[in-house]
């Protein structure tokens, strides 16, 4: 078994849900932390998914503010990672974890 750390994912945030990461054929991931930065002056809200269950729902980001949620959270094949904020390019995300092939 080889255990790859990484960063899974980082970009900016939607307002409609989409795919973040998608766990790669025969792997298993562990998701280990989901960093969320408001870049605005306004509080702005932010979603997660995990395999389609909600694991951030609607958290509230305070203007200029950052979110740090440390886990383990364990997503297999082709599982994904999704999000949305409550307004466009408002949302940073940075979701980091490691890969187990």
């Amino acid at each position: 078994m080889t255990t790859v750390l990484k960063k899974l994912a980082s970009g900016t945030l939607g307002t409609s849900s989409s795919t973040l990461y998608t766990v790669p054929a025969s792997t298993k991931t562990i998701v280990k932390s989901i960093i969320l930065c408001n870049k605005t002056s306004s509080d702005k809200y932010a979603t997660i998914t995990f395999a389609g269950t909600d694991v951030i729902y609607q958290h509230t980001v305070k203007a200029k503010d950052t979110l740090v949620v440390q886990m383990t959270a364990i997503l297999e094949a082709s599982a994904t990672i999704a999000g949305l904020a409550e307004a466009a390019d408002t949302i940073g995300y940075y979701i980091s974890g490691i890969e187990v092939v």
